[in-house]
């Protein structure tokens, strides 16, 4: 009783509006920057290193979402090992629009630790 129901009708947007298209740079500075910023004075802990990720993911989340990209969905991934001289390889793929998706990537070293953070972008049509 009393309720109000929103109703919403499609917008039938196929790409992004201007000005809001995922700008790889931008989100790479963001990256770069929040990196360096929450590990640079981290040592590595394997117990520690989950919520760390977890964390790092939330923030980026939050800055890029502040960026103002509509109808993006986000999708980040943070990992973070040990520095003990390996390589490391991270490969993914999946289905998308080469036109309006788009990816960025930042990576940081200091002597204890090594993470590769990465931010997809698929436009929600």
């Amino acid at each position: 009783v009393g309720e109000t129901v929103q109703i919403y009708n499609p917008t039938y947007l196929m790409k992004p509006r201007p000005g809001t298209k995922f700008m790889k740079r931008n989100v790479e500075k963001i990256l770069h920057n929040l990196l360096e910023e929450k590990l640079k004075e981290v040592k590595y802990n394997a117990e520690e290193m989950a919520d760390t990720c977890k964390e790092l993911c939330s923030d980026i989340q939050r800055e890029v979402k502040r960026m103002g990209y509509e109808r993006y969905k986000l999708v980040t991934q943070v990992v973070i090992t040990e520095a003990r001289g390996q390589g490391q390889r991270i490969a993914s793929r999946c289905l998308w629009d080469p036109e309006e998706d788009n990816y960025a990537q930042a990576s940081f070293r200091n002597s204890t630790l090594v993470c590769a953070a990465i931010v997809f972008a698929c436009y929600w049509e």
